[in-house]
């Protein structure tokens, strides 16, 4: 592989072979198609219908899936046992907002990159933790690819029937989608079942067949639920509600898969208030909590008042069952395990028609919002020559590569005698200050020697190659862009090539960001679909964003 810049070898240090494996960006991520196989003539299909995304381009990698010799190396200062470690997926982003490049820094070991393919689903920390123990049986990686594909053949089929009622009119694409939805439901609902079963066939027992970790609230250390008319208003208050609510979102038993995603969507909220965004939000919007549950969209704040009432409504119903449920929590807390998960299991047995109305709700603000002006759709296309931009954006992607790898170079410290919240609270945190410069490569902070995981002089080796290395790349894309741009448009142009750079890299990431969150958008905000399959098609859409997965977290 040469630079486009220099015609020269790239060296290895400088782009390591993980940049293709991991599959962690967008370009390369799409051109994995792991369960291809399992949709019909999916190749024929994604070259006639580019639109068609999921299903046709899975960046799952199935062989590496079902490789049961292949061994997780975890590096990590404290050799934390495996039951310690505690695995959660990521937090599904803001509709169209940023995509995070890395995974905040953490204490303990990183997940497994089988994961990417799970990000979704309920049983995520059980089966993350049997991959990073090396305990999962074959028996069970085909039972559980199985499930995956049965879920995939369901989004190809509604995918499918999308795409031939893009221009058709709002009566009968309703109708169709009416159809469909009477045609999958009961599919979605056999597979939320098989889905329960896999999360309760991953977790581990004893002999007795009580589970080893069952996060009871009466074991020392763990973290408790307060009631919702105690919610915490302090940043470290709220990051440990938000944590307690997370672990019961996933480890508690006798909870439907509706109040599962809606704790969850609490957890993100607490998390949200405690660790507000650092780049200020755009003018006159604000953040919801939409549906599906966990889903987050932007809205303007001069809706029409009976959209307003409309969405008022909504979020107080669904914040009265979210006070609900932490009620119940904190109330049986102290309770024996298989009582708590009675009780939850009637409170939802009662709730069920109430989470129905929300979804009613919901799918009328939906309406709504479509007859907005104005609505969002795809970017203006670039008007750059083809290799240009393709240099251009292959540059970004080396430029993220190299954060990449110098993120990797930090070692995970655990601060002594300070709690996660303690740490990520304190603005003068190093860790803190680390990810502020790995987001955008821009800013000057300074790196600790206590927190490189090798030597300092190995570290600033490294990356001076590396900063030299695209450095150069850019040098010879600005000559470029700079003869291209006097030979088409003269001296008249004022605009200098930094702000041409700027300008193309604003619309290549609008572009990108539309192409990711395309699944995202349908499942949030397109009338017609019915809550599961808006469930399955949401939760497809947030292994699309490729997401970093989250390092393990400490069970205490």
């Amino acid at each position: 592989m040469t630079s486009p810049a220099t015609g020269r070898p790239l060296r290895r240090r400088a782009l390591p072979a993980a940049f293709a494996a991991l599959g962690l960006l967008g370009t390369f991520a799409r051109a994995q198609s792991g369960d291809a196989d399992s949709v019909p003539d999916a190749a024929s299909l994604v070259d006639s219908h580019p639109e068609l995304q999921w299903g046709a381009r899975d960046k799952f990698d199935r062989v590496r899936f079902m490789n049961g010799f292949s061994v997780h190396f975890t590096v990590s200062p404290q050799e934390p046992t495996p039951e310690d470690d505690l695995f959660f997926p990521p937090i599904p982003p803001v509709l169209e907002s940023d995509i995070p490049v890395v995974a905040p820094l953490g204490a303990g070991p990183p997940a497994p990159l089988e994961m990417s393919g799970f990000v979704g689903e309920t049983f995520y920390p059980f089966l993350a933790a049997r991959l990073a123990q090396n305990e999962l049986s074959q028996e069970m990686r085909a039972r559980i690819l199985a499930y995956r594909d049965a879920k995939g053949a369901l989004i190809y089929e509604l995918h499918s029937r999308l795409l031939s009622l893009k221009d058709a009119d709002p009566q009968e694409q309703a109708r169709q989608l009416g159809d469909l939805a009477k045609q999958q439901d009961i599919r979605i609902a056999e597979l939320s079942w098989t889905a329960e079963k896999i999360r309760n066939e991953l977790r581990p027992k004893n002999v007795f067949g009580v589970e080893l970790d069952s996060h009871d609230m009466k074991k020392p250390g763990r973290l408790r639920i307060g009631p919702a008319s105690q919610t915490p208003s302090d940043p470290e208050g709220l990051l440990r509600e938000s944590e307690a609510l997370k672990d019961a979102a996933f480890y508690q038993d006798g909870l439907s898969d509706d109040q599962r995603h809606l704790l969850f969507e609490c957890a993100i909220e607490m998390h949200a208030l405690a660790l507000p965004p650092q780049s200020p939000p755009p003018a006159a919007t604000r953040v919801v909590s939409f549906s599906p549950e966990t889903a987050r969209i932007r809205l303007p704040a001069d809706l029409a008042a009976d959209v307003e009432q409309r969405i008022s409504v909504y979020v107080a119903a669904k914040d009265r069952l979210k006070a609900e449920l932490r009620d119940a929590l904190h109330e049986y807390e102290d309770s024996d395990p298989g009582a708590r998960s009675d009780a939850l299991a009637a409170l939802a047995s009662a709730e069920s028609e109430r989470f129905s109305e929300i979804h009613s709700m919901a799918e009328n603000i939906r309406s709504s919002l479509a007859q907005l002006p104005n609505p969002p759709g795809p970017p203006v296309p670039r008007s750059l020559p083809p290799d240009l931009a393709a240099r251009i954006s292959a540059y970004h992607a080396h430029k993220v590569e190299l954060l990449k790898t110098l993120r990797g170079m930090l070692a995970s410290p655990t601060p002594a005698g300070k709690g996660a919240a303690a740490a990520t609270t304190n603005a003068e945190d190093p860790v803190s200050g680390s990810l502020a410069w790995l987001h955008d490569g821009t800013t000057s902070t300074e790196i600790q020697p206590a927190n490189l995981a090798i030597s300092v002089d190995e570290f600033h080796r490294v990356q001076s190659e590396l900063i030299e290395e695209i450095n150069r790349e850019e040098e010879g894309i600005r000559a470029s862009l700079a003869e291209y741009m006097r030979g088409s448009n003269g001296p008249s142009d004022r605009k200098s090539i930094n702000d041409l750079l700027r300008d193309f890299e604003d619309a290549r990431q609008r572009e990108e960001a539309w192409d990711k969150y395309r699944d995202y958008q349908t499942a949030v905000l397109m009338p017609g679909l019915s809550p599961r399959q808006r469930q399955i098609l949401f939760e497809a859409a947030v292994g699309e964003l490729d997401l970093p997965l989250p390092p393990g977290e400490n069970a205490n």
